[in-house]
């Protein structure tokens, strides 16, 4: 039986994220990508090696449904780790279902001020933004409804998610 290889071509230039060197391009890995219901793609992504000599770190260019280290695409991980009730028919075993949850409860915290340094540095919010209390993550999870625009206001700055 032959399986249908999906080849990932990207044309953006690419830098570590540890060192911020350009990144080139290794060679190519296979990488399985499964869906609901067990259907399972296989693809072919890039390996690149940062070309910074003290560095040369090797990192996969993922397409934006996939997670590192995980086989399931984004979309399955994020109905696991947001509901409470799942037919597991569609999903994998109950055991990996709960290892995500438990994986995202103890990674809630780092989420959070990676999300706050994130916005703190594209969108330029200020420091007390950044030692605020209130959880970002929470608040998000709490408040998007999937499909629909979400608007909400966390310490007097409005945000919007579409």
């Amino acid at each position: 039986m032959r399986k249908k290889i999906f080849l990932v071509i990207s044309e953006e230039d690419t830098i570590c994220p540890e060192c911020g060197s350009p990144l080139c391009r290794r060679d190519r890995k296979l990488r399985v990508h499964k869906e609901a219901g067990g259907k399972k793609s296989w693809f072919a992504i890039n390996r690149l090696k940062c070309t910074n000599e003290k560095c040369r770190r090797l990192h996969n260019e993922l397409l934006e449904c996939m997670i590192p280290y995980k086989h399931y695409g984004s979309d399955i991980i994020e109905d696991v780790v947001g509901s409470d009730e799942l037919e597991t028919e569609n999903y994998p075993c109950e055991a990996t279902m709960k290892h995500w949850k438990w994986w995202n409860s103890q990674n809630e915290a780092n989420i959070d001020g990676q999300m706050r340094s994130m916005l703190h540095h594209l969108m330029d919010f200020d420091i007390k933004f950044l030692k605020s209390s209130d959880s970002l993550l929470k608040e998000l999870k709490g408040r998007i409804s999937h499909g629909k625009p979400c608007f909400f206001a966390l310490n007097g700055i409005e945000l919007k998610y579409t």
